[in-house]
């Protein structure tokens, strides 16, 4: 992969953010405008990785993303928005930041968005805070896999596999679906950059790391899962958690390079 853009990108995106800044902090940031907040962060800190190998600079953006959001889902009159828009709830569990995370499904919907996501993919967030952090109870998580299954009328969606896998606390059935999944996610970014509709930092960044990956193998580690060093997209060096920060719910507010 060429890095020559790379540092370019992860200053592009920190700089927007302190621009984003204040009116964050004034409390006058859309969901749109939080949204692109969280995502500059994603993008620096994958960025950060490719460009020196330590996960910390990963893990902290990660976190300062999903503590800018659970901080903006908190405060008053907030709607949250479609939980398949839900990015930075999957950016803290990425992270290990299960505390952002478990802010986020309490205060994130409870109903599909129709209209704004497809059922599949609110099915897909709402069962990952409902199984793995809000403690639902195993029938409303299998009623919700059958809903799931239902809502895909005999198409294939490789998230369906691992979230049985992680239902049924399955270790093999998780590393096979998983790699599945990460097979078909990259098959997908192919197609999408041989047809340039995305945006060079995405191209550089997330199509060759995957955030989503990272953060269902933190939540099949919590469940004491066997798993693989290494899958393609995610790395064993982006899972070491080395803690060097300490996490703080206004992370976010700080912004260096």
């Amino acid at each position: 992969m060429n890095t020559e853009f790379l540092p370019a990108i992860v200053e592009d995106a920190l700089e927007e953010n302190r621009s984003l800044l204040p009116a964050i902090q004034r409390g006058r940031a859309s969901v749109g405008r939080m949204l692109a907040f969280c995502h500059n962060f994603r993008i620096a800190g994958i960025g950060k990785l490719f460009l020196t190998d330590d996960p910390e600079p990963l893990r902290w953006h990660l976190h300062q993303s999903g503590a800018a959001f659970a901080h903006f889902l908190g405060g008053p009159g907030q709607e949250p928005p479609p939980s398949s828009k839900l990015h930075p709830f999957l950016d803290a569990i990425a992270a290990g930041d299960f505390s952002s995370a478990e802010k986020m499904a309490r205060h994130a919907r409870r109903a599909w968005a129709r209209g704004f996501e497809y059922e599949e993919d609110f099915l897909f967030v709402e069962f990952l805070m409902q199984h793995c952090l809000l403690g639902a109870a195993p029938e409303a998580c299998r009623n919700l896999l059958l809903r799931y299954e239902e809502t895909l009328q005999g198409a294939e969606d490789t998230r369906l596999p691992v979230c049985r896998a992680l239902q049924d606390s399955d270790s093999r059935a998780f590393d096979e679906a998983l790699s599945l999944y990460l097979e078909d996610r990259s098959l997908l970014f192919e197609l999408v950059s041989s047809r340039q509709t995305q945006p060079p930092a995405l191209l550089l960044t997330e199509r060759y790391f995957s955030i989503v990956g990272l953060a269902l193998l933190r939540l099949a580690e919590r469940k004491h899962l066997e798993t693989a060093p290494d899958y393609l997209h995610v790395p064993s060096t982006a899972r070491a958690m080395t803690g060097a920060q300490p996490f703080r719910s206004d992370s976010w507010a700080h912004i260096s390079g």
